[in-house]
């Protein structure tokens, strides 16, 4: 059998897995949301990055992740394969909800399964922008308005609720170069 599996590096966990600043209640809403269900060394393991595991375990290393992205901004269509359309795409940008989230104490704006930009919360300059982040630090910005997809993946985790320091930077000079 061939191995499939993309080339990725192996995560270094954060020494404290509670962001600072939050004093971490086992009972607490923010401790069952964000305590992670599995030490961050079993992502490592072959199983973990062959497993199927939904809004838990995307793995892949900054070409993937940026490639996923650049799918999104240019209207679901990358080398000639169209696997969206861009009424699909809107679809899926609509927003859902507004509002104070449980979690983090703070209103935030979520389309179907995204994170969106629609009133500049997420500091980005356009409107029909959105993202996720991931576990540690990662974070994956499509730009439909743009038309830039952009990801930021890391090997060494952080703790940091609103958004991780380097991606933050390799945002701003993203733009800040357009």
């Amino acid at each position: 059998m061939k191995n499939t599996m993309l080339p990725v590096g192996e995560l270094i966990p954060p020494s404290e897995l509670t962001p600072e600043g939050f004093e971490l209640d086992a009972n607490s809403i923010f401790a069952k949301t964000f305590r992670p269900p599995t030490p961050p060394e079993i992502t490592r393991d072959r199983a973990w990055r062959a497993a199927e595991i939904p809004a838990y375990n995307g793995d892949g290393n900054a070409r993937s992740v940026a490639r996923v992205a650049a799918l999104l901004a240019c209207g679901g269509e990358l080398d000639g394969v169209r696997l969206l359309t861009p009424p699909t795409i809107d679809k899926a940008i609509e927003e859902q909800c507004y509002g104070p989230d449980l979690v983090l104490g703070a209103p935030v704006r979520f389309e179907l399964g995204w994170a969106i930009n629609s009133q500049g919360e997420m500091g980005w300059p356009n409107p029909r922008c959105f993202a996720w982040a991931g576990w540690g630090g990662s974070m994956m910005v499509v730009d439909l308005d743009a038309r830039i997809g952009w990801a930021y993946v890391m090997n060494k985790m952080v703790t940091s609720l609103t958004g991780d320091p380097r991606s933050t930077a390799q945002g701003t000079a993203l733009y800040s170069a357009l």
